[in-house]
This record gives C-alpha cells, structure tokens and sequence, in this order.
C-alpha cells in the first residue's frame, strides 16, 4: 500500500482553493501557498479553480517526471507542480470541458500522453 503523504495544512475554507490556470508560482516557492496539493506516491492530487467551481486532478507521477522533471523524494512532485503549475493547470482547463462535474471520487486524470 502506498503512504499518502499530506505536504500541507488542509485548508478548512472550501470557497480557498488557492490553485488556479493564471497561479504561476517561481521554483522554490513555499509549499503551503497550495490547498489540498497531495504526494500519494504514485500520483499528486490538487485542485484547479474555474468560475466559482474547483476541478480536482489526479497526475501521475510518470508524467510528473517525464515533462515536468520531478526528482525522487517526499516533495519532487510537489515542487515540480509548482514550477510548472501555470503549463499543467492550462492542460486542466483545456482538457476539463466546461459544465462537466468531476469530485474527489472522480477527479480529472491526467497522464504523460496528455502533455506529448
């Protein structure tokens, strides 16, 4: 079974998804100016804003490596999504047609063919 790992402090205010296509964030930028940015091992977990609506997205960790240069460890995806969010949450938002409904239970995945 795989560990999760939770990188930052859950953030209690649902209407405060911090993460958004227009978030460009510099490498090196604290962790914690994410909510709900997951490492579960295989796949990062976070969530893209559109509207008044939040899109929950799962990626793999292949795909995390092979175009955004992940490294091996607790936060190589974490920090990989945040020098690449603004590339990665476009992908969202152009593959995450809009009106469709996509929850914790289904989110939006995404894989290393959907950035080729």
């Amino acid at each position: 079974m795989t560990e999760q790992r939770n990188l930052l402090t859950p953030d209690t205010d649902e209407g405060a998804e911090k993460s958004s296509a227009n978030s460009g964030v510099a490498s090196g930028a604290p962790l914690d100016s994410f909510a709900n940015l997951e490492d579960k091992g295989g796949w990062l977990t976070f969530r893209v804003t559109r509207a008044a609506r939040s899109i929950p997205v799962r990626i793999t960790r292949e795909a995390m490596e092979d175009h955004f240069g992940a490294g091996p460890g607790e936060k190589g995806l974490a920090e990989a999504y945040l020098q690449y969010s603004v590339t990665i949450n476009a992908k969202v938002l152009e593959l995450a047609p809009s009106g469709d409904v996509y929850s914790t239970e289904n989110p939006l995945k995404l894989s290393t063919g959907d950035f080729d």
